[in-house]
């Protein structure tokens, strides 16, 4: 008879009809035989059940590999025939739109599409359903027409923000301010760009530029950090979108692949360093430095106990009355300090400061 192994657990006894039970809960048992279950601790069954199973997981994994590898490989002498038909975009759809996408890289999607499509695009229409996925009435009428049109150098990414539209329009200023308008947070824009690319997959499905600047942006975090300092850091981001999206248009025209995820990096810094930043927080040293003296001087004159307001005629306070909010006294004396650099070295005579009236 079998011994349980040192500090090991003791097989159980097993009958035949335990063996049989435990061969039905457990389906991997069945290549083993009853003689050899038995004589088989319960602990060291399990560990076989557990590496049975990673076996198996790694099987599947190998499995789906191959069959990806396999079916890929059958691309090339797999033919779907196409037979004429009629198709009016809405009622009366061929099956021909329903085959497997095409498998290739995007910029040669662009590319067969540059080919067979009209240079401006299909007419327009607005009768996609984006409810659907949450983004009803986002798209404004000019959105739709553009967006129909590769070539347009006059779509943007604003026209995906309805209430920024509608504003525009009712205010008679939609051409005025179509070059310079922007969304006032970034969350906007972030919705905007959403919504620009859902209804690009309505309108061209091979059309993957929109998807490149958005994962862009998303992957460097819309460049909230290194936008600090900027005033409006979702306006800056705004023009960036529409100078890629005039520039994928150009791209479309010249039969060029549009600019990818991988490409916009150093387009983005090339934009960034070259864009004019007039929106960006800046204050001088000379605003600084007088900003500093001027801290350090009210500090000395406090300091001092010396009223401030009073020498620029701010303070209608009676001699003897003038107080701190903590308690302080302050004189009614002249502050005047003939070096900036020297704020304790002060006039002190009692007379109103003479230099600010």
């Amino acid at each position: 008879m079998r011994t349980a192994d040192p500090g090991g657990p003791s097989p159980l006894a097993k009958g035949e009809k335990d063996v049989a039970r435990l061969k039905s809960l457990f389906p991997f048992l069945k290549g083993f035989s009853d003689t050899f279950i038995q004589n088989t601790g319960t602990a060291e069954l399990m560990k076989i059940e557990s590496t049975a199973l990673k076996i198996r997981d790694a099987e599947k994994g190998r499995e789906a590999v191959d069959r990806l590898t396999t079916n890929k490989q059958a691309l090339s002498s797999t033919f779907y025939e196409i037979k004429p038909g009629k198709d009016n975009r809405c009622d009366v759809i061929d099956d021909s739109r329903y085959l497997p996408p095409e498998v290739n890289t995007a910029a040669k999607q662009w590319l067969r599409a540059r080919q067979c499509v009209p240079l401006t695009g299909y007419p327009p229409v607005s009768s996609y359903d984006m409810g659907a996925v949450g983004l009803a009435g986002l798209v404004s009428a000019k959105g739709w027409c553009e967006i129909h049109n590769p070539a347009s150098n006059r779509l943007s990414v604003r026209q995906f923000n309805i209430a920024d539209c509608r504003s525009k329009v009712a205010a008679g200023k939609e051409n005025k301010e179509e070059s310079v308008g922007g969304f006032n947070e970034v969350a906007e824009l972030q919705l905007a760009l959403r919504t620009m690319r859902t209804a690009m997959t309505h309108v061209m499905s091979w059309n993957y530029s929109i998807q490149a600047i958005e994962s862009f942006l998303i992957q460097n975090k819309f460049f909230l950090a290194e936008l600090s300092g900027v005033d409006k850091p979702a306006l800056f981001l705004t023009q960036f979108v529409d100078y890629v999206l005039e520039q994928n248009s150009e791209r479309w025209r010249d039969s060029t692949p549009f600019l990818s995820t991988g490409e916009l990096k150093a387009t983005w810094e090339a934009y960034h360093q070259n864009r004019p930043h007039t929106n960006i927080k800046r204050t001088s040293n000379s605003s600084q430095s007088a900003a500093s003296k001027m801290k350090k001087g009210i500090e000395a004159r406090v300091q001092l106990g010396i009223c401030f307001k009073w020498n620029r005629g701010l303070c209608n306070k009676a001699k003897g009355q003038c107080k701190t909010t903590k308690g302080k006294d302050l004189r009614h004396v002249c502050d005047f300090t003939a070096d900036p650099n020297k704020p304790l070295d002060v006039c002190g005579k009692e007379h109103i400061r003479k230099d600010f009236h």
